[in-house]
């Protein structure tokens, strides 16, 4: 699913972008996302140091500790749990991967990059409004239902792409 999942990513904005007739604005925005995101995520270096016990990494804590739900960790939970359905790593090698996420260098490498990357999009300032945010009625709303709702709208995106790829196939018989 995650395959697909990534394909409808790709996919579905620029369907969305080549079939609008009348906005010509939303082709440059969402241009704008995936040229930022690509360069970012090409840019990209890890770095899994210890990061400063400071006010601005206590902040960054508070806020993944507020987030709860669907942070980084779970997400890597959710991954591992679905390679295991999928039979194609031994499950010895899974629960290995899975223990050295969960309690390993894993966790404290990726708590440690987590943070460096928060430190890099937001200021102490912004940072003290999301906590302020999350830790409302509606913030902590947002952080229950917001992973459900990308992942239904991908599903959702997922099956008007082959809705879409079936009227093609149909035309072409």
């Amino acid at each position: 699913m995650t395959k697909s999942i990534l394909f409808v990513i790709v996919f579905c904005p620029v369907t969305h972008c080549s079939f609008s007739q009348t906005d010509t604005t939303s082709l440059s925005v969402t241009s704008d996302i995936f040229t930022k995101i690509e360069k970012n995520v090409k840019d990209f270096k890890l770095d899994t140091t210890a990061a400063p016990d400071d006010k601005i990494t206590r902040k960054i804590m508070e806020l993944r500790n507020l987030r709860g739900g669907f942070n980084i960790n779970e997400a890597v939970d959710f991954k591992i749990e679905e390679d295991k359905h999928k039979n194609e790593i031994p499950k010895a090698e899974i629960e290995k991967f899975a223990s050295f996420f969960k309690s390993g260098d894993g966790e404290k490498w990726l708590d440690n990059a987590t943070v460096w990357i928060y430190r890099q999009h937001f200021s102490y300032n912004e940072l003290k409004k999301l906590v302020k945010f999350y830790k409302t009625s509606a913030g902590q709303k947002m952080a229950t239902e917001f992973p459900i709702i990308m992942m239904q709208s991908l599903t959702a995106a997922e099956m008007i792409k082959n809705i879409y790829i079936q009227k093609q196939k149909n035309k072409m018989e």
